[in-house]
């Protein structure tokens, strides 16, 4: 979603720290949460009722970096930012809140994974990054770990929603149907299926972009 570069506004500076600092903490109490469950009960049966409060709030939260793009507090697209957050909250919201029987299926563990892992690591590299304190073991991480965090959240979004799609089709959840007034049908269930279809092209360009940035962004955090 763009790394926040520091700019030459004190008050914007400090506004950002805070904000990717309270998203740290956030996912790391979730992550902590999803350790503490299995560990206790051997199973991710469960696990989503547990922390999908907090799942709520601080994926939903992430919207509010869009207005960060907007008001140029970071150099990233709002319209990508937009679409990146977009995917996640309409996992959330859209399949999982809306299909409780998702909740106890195998892409749950996959994606709160992989979520909270990238989330924690990204939000404290933008963190620290801002402070000029950013350690190289951190950059490591971020360029690094998405090697097998992106395929693991994507698998477990993909799967949730495919997942989802008979009950979304059986109760036309969020569908209208003909005939009507309005003389106007909206099938959700072909909106997920297009949904799901959009990773096709989408998750190979950003994992080579993040490839390509790897090597570059390594060399110049060891010059430092």
């Amino acid at each position: 979603m763009g790394n926040p570069e520091k700019k030459e506004n004190s008050a914007g500076d400090i506004y950002l720290f805070g904000y990717n600092a309270f998203q740290t903490i956030g996912w790391t109490y979730i992550f902590i949460k999803v350790i503490l469950y299995a560990l206790a009960n051997g199973t991710y049966y469960g696990m989503w009722d547990e922390i999908s409060t907090a799942i709520k709030i601080f994926q939903t939260l992430g919207y509010i970096e869009v207005a960060h793009c907007i008001l140029k507090l970071v150099r990233s697209s709002p319209i990508i930012t937009f679409l990146q957050i977009t995917s996640r909250v309409m996992v959330v919201w859209g399949i999982v809140t809306s299909v409780p029987e998702v909740a106890n299926t195998i892409g749950i563990p996959l994606l709160l994974v992989a979520w909270c892992m990238a989330e924690i690591i990204r939000y404290s590299y933008y963190a620290t990054t801002i402070l000029n304190c950013c350690p190289y073991i951190l950059v490591w991480c971020r360029y690094t770990f998405f090697f097998v965090l992106y395929p693991l959240g994507v698998t477990g979004e993909l799967l949730s929603m495919y997942n989802s799609l008979p009950y979304i089709k059986q109760r036309n959840l969020y569908s209208i149907l003909m005939p009507n007034k309005a003389n106007f049908s909206f099938h959700y269930y072909y909106i997920v299926i297009a949904s799901m279809l959009v990773y096709i092209p989408g998750f190979p360009h950003l994992y080579l972009y993040m490839i390509s940035q790897r090597s570059k962004v390594l060399k110049g955090a060891k010059k430092h």
